[in-house]
């Protein structure tokens, strides 16, 4: 992906089936022996661009049985956000590479299966997160989920995030407000994404910003909600992030928090609206 959202595109130079040359397609090839799908994706990039990509993430895994035409049993996919300007990408490769917008590849010469993969990837959490982290202005929110003992659920984020995403760090579940939604609709949409569970409800407990509060946050303004539904650890699905455990208060201390996180902890297990939940 480039700043504006446009994706690098491939455009074929071969008669293999299906239908070949002058298709537009996503980079990639084959694995080459024990290579783990990750460094396949890494290699076949370099190797037709001459681009050593730092910021590769894994998207999802497409299957024979999901796209009949596909020519392999699986297709492992991964998206990156490098700023790499078409100037740096070298043809080692196919006929050209160029980045185009959804509304562009819509428009272009494409097999079925990277059409489809294309038209998921512009549709996912995943793009509209990578793009709208790079948005002027940006506006989150987060849910502090208690059980019935005053633990707090938390999120282990995956491992493949770009540094400044805190990858492999537990923290809040929630994500950023979409253009005209409440914060409050975006506390319980983002939840229910991420793990499944629809909240009944959520109440406000603080309104966060970034130059006042928390400067190492990704949003200018975060606003924090609570809820305690009494939902079992084994009831949440993990549809986002590697994980979703709670943590007693004494228990974070020796977590590995993004120091913003671990801030909106602090001063909620301090708050009389926590020590609310149990008197």
């Amino acid at each position: 992906m480039d700043p504006a959202g446009r994706v690098l595109l491939q455009q074929r130079d071969d008669d293999l089936p299906p239908a070949g040359y002058g298709r537009w397609t996503i980079p990639g090839g084959r694995r080459e022996g024990a290579e783990t799908p990750r460094a396949t994706a890494l290699r076949e990039f370099e190797e037709e661009t001459g681009v050593r990509l730092e910021r590769l993430r894994f998207f999802a895994v497409a299957s024979a049985e999901r796209y009949p035409a596909l020519t392999t049993r699986s297709l492992h996919v991964f998206f990156a956000d490098d700023e790499v300007p078409r100037e740096r990408i070298a043809v080692y490769e196919g006929l050209d590479f160029q980045y185009w917008s959804p509304a562009e590849a819509e428009s272009l010469l494409m097999n079925d299966v990277p059409r489809d993969i294309l038209r998921a990837f512009f549709a996912s959490d995943q793009y509209r997160g990578t793009l709208a982290v790079r948005a002027p202005y940006r506006r989150g929110a987060s849910v502090l989920v208690l059980d019935p003992w005053g633990r707090v659920l938390l999120q282990l984020r995956d491992d493949d995030l770009p540094p400044e995403r805190w990858p492999g760090q537990w923290s809040l579940p929630g994500g950023l407000i979409e253009p005209g939604e409440s914060p409050d609709a975006a506390a319980l949409r983002e939840f229910e994404e991420e793990t499944g569970q629809l909240l009944e409800e959520v109440r406000l407990f603080r309104v966060f910003r970034r130059d006042r509060d928390l400067p190492t946050d990704l949003v200018h303004v975060q606003h924090v909600y609570y809820a305690d539904p009494a939902i079992d650890e084994s009831e949440f699905a993990v549809n986002e992030g590697q994980a979703f455990r709670y943590f007693a208060p004494g228990e974070t201390a020796t977590l590995a928090i993004p120091v913003h996180a671990r801030a909106i902890l602090d001063a909620f297990f301090d708050s009389p609206a926590y020590r609310a939940l149990f008197h």
